[in-house]
């Protein structure tokens, strides 16, 4: 077996993203093992503390606290907000949905990210990404099923249909978010944006966990440090991947998170994903994989700015 240093760096770049997928895969289902028992609030908290850690060595690589400086502060500080918001919701859907189900509402973001673009950025409109939207939100319906059910579930509080609006409402945030890196990477560097984004989670996850902290048990305790510490370590994996290989390459093992989540929730909660929901997440899986290649030809995606900053959003 060849050494991982004599791999072309497309090879290298691809394992590090499976490894990424991976690490974040596992860091999901100890999101949901958590979830009940413990507030989001302090789950955040664990998640942005933890993987704050692993980015300071990066941090003092770029040049220390000096590569910290900005002129964008309140840009920062809007994304951030955007970021940590988002990430409440999904942490949210996952404790409320199925693995499966909340990944498969994840894969939305670059759906609303290309919408945003659009609507936002003015990037024109093309009418291959035009179909492609259209086919990836028709997969959303299928998965969401918008029907009576689904409004009696809400007006009831039922937890599928609260915890797909929370996913809903994650992956449109994450999108936002998205498009705020877009802006911001023009003259901000990768470490600050992710810098300002953990620090706003530390701080506005640690007020908010002050009033419903939870005690962990020794267990517990271990599994909210080491999410942390998994998440922070994707996260880098994340960014050497992108580094390392064009965008069209790497993004579509970004949806091998979907058997990941499958396992994971069969294996230690029974889960079995609907059909509606297979069958919605392979329309949007495609539709996600087609929008991101087509975008990198033609040069709207950055590869590595605007793809390895906003996972967990």
């Amino acid at each position: 077996m060849p050494r991982l240093a004599t791999l072309p760096p497309v090879a290298r770049a691809i394992l590090a993203m499976i490894a990424a997928v991976t690490l974040f895969s596992a860091m999901n289902a100890s999101i949901k093992w958590l979830g009940g028992r413990y507030p989001v609030s302090q789950i955040i908290f664990f998640r942005a503390l933890f993987a704050m850690v692993i980015l300071l060595p990066l941090i003092w690589r770029a040049g220390g606290i000096m590569s910290l400086r900005t002129k964008r502060p309140l840009g920062h500080l809007a994304r951030s907000i955007i970021g940590v918001i988002s990430m409440t919701c999904g942490f949210t859907a996952i404790t409320y949905l199925p693995l499966a189900n909340a990944s498969a509402l994840a894969f939305t973001a670059p759906l609303w990210t290309t919408l945003l673009g659009v609507l936002v950025l003015g990037e024109k409109v093309r009418w291959r990404r035009t179909v492609a939207l259209v086919v990836g939100f028709t997969g959303v319906l299928i998965m969401v099923r918008p029907d009576a059910a689904l409004l009696h579930g809400i007006m009831t509080g039922g937890t599928q249909a609260i915890g797909s609006l929370f996913g809903l409402a994650s992956s449109f945030l994450a999108a936002c978010a998205m498009i705020s890196v877009r802006r911001l990477s023009a003259t901000e560097p990768s470490t600050s944006i992710v810098f300002y984004f953990m620090a706003t989670g530390i701080i506005v996850a640690g007020i908010a966990m002050s009033r419903e902290f939870v005690m962990p048990t020794p267990h517990d305790a271990a599994l909210l440090v080491l999410l942390g510490t998994v998440g922070g370590l994707a996260q880098v994996l994340l960014t050497t991947a992108y580094r390392g290989a064009p965008v069209a390459v790497i993004a579509p093992f970004d949806y091998t998170a979907m058997l990941w989540a499958t396992g994971y929730g069969f294996l230690i909660w029974g889960e079995v994903p609907h059909p509606a929901v297979a069958v919605g997440a392979l329309i949007v899986i495609a539709s996600g994989v087609y929008i991101t290649v087509r975008e990198t030809r033609l040069g709207v995606t950055s590869p590595v700015k605007a793809q390895t900053i906003t996972k967990n959003s």
